[in-house]
């Protein structure tokens, strides 16, 4: 497959879509790298069950990642434990909502690959005090800023929802998602 192939399901889009059509104070083709072609696929319907280009993806995540969560990492993550986690909560409530943490990041780990794009894939392995979540995709993680932090808040949320106390996770690649390309990126997370 090359980089040409590469796609991102719909699922994750609308949550961009959402924010993107929300905010209409923003200048989003004059602040960002979206279009006026984008912006009316955007306006007009994204799909759940839909396949669509990465880098359209790229350019919806890098704009709102920017122009509304300010580049930071508390961006993301508000994006990951919000609007995110209700979307997949509402599609996928049967598998990620468990009552049993390892359970349900082991779930959430089989369904990654239809979830978020259609290379890479996700492994969660339990340990004692919770376990190590993996995201690796060999043409390099999509986004990886955002989505990474997002990611990360999405994991804790998972666990949390699922009856998991004094939820941490560490990532231990969270100091390069800026400066280097990761093909892989790991989650140590631990709860009560």
């Amino acid at each position: 497959m090359n980089h040409q192939e590469r796609k991102v399901k719909g699922t994750f889009l609308i949550a961009l879509a959402m924010i993107i059509n929300h905010r209409k104070d923003i200048d989003w083709a004059g602040q960002s790298e979206l279009t006026e072609q984008d912006l009316k696929r955007i306006k007009e319907r994204i799909l759940a069950s839909a396949w669509y280009e990465l880098d359209f993806f790229e350019r919806m995540g890098d704009a709102v990642y920017k122009l509304v969560g300010g580049a930071r990492p508390e961006g993301a993550y508000e994006f990951g434990e919000g609007i995110m986690w209700r979307i997949l909560s509402d599609v996928y409530k049967s598998s990620l909502l468990k009552g049993n943490p390892q359970e349900a990041l082991t779930r959430f780990s089989q369904l990654y690959h239809g979830i978020f794009f259609n290379t890479g894939k996700a492994e969660f392995q339990p340990t004692d005090s919770g376990g190590i979540f993996t995201i690796a995709d060999p043409y390099g993680i999509p986004t990886q800023e955002s989505f990474g932090y997002m990611i990360k808040s999405l994991l804790a949320k998972i666990v949390r929802e699922n009856q998991g106390k004094n939820v941490q996770v560490v990532c231990e690649q969270e100091d390069k998602f800026k400066t280097e390309k990761l093909n892989s990126i790991s989650y140590q997370i631990s709860w009560e």
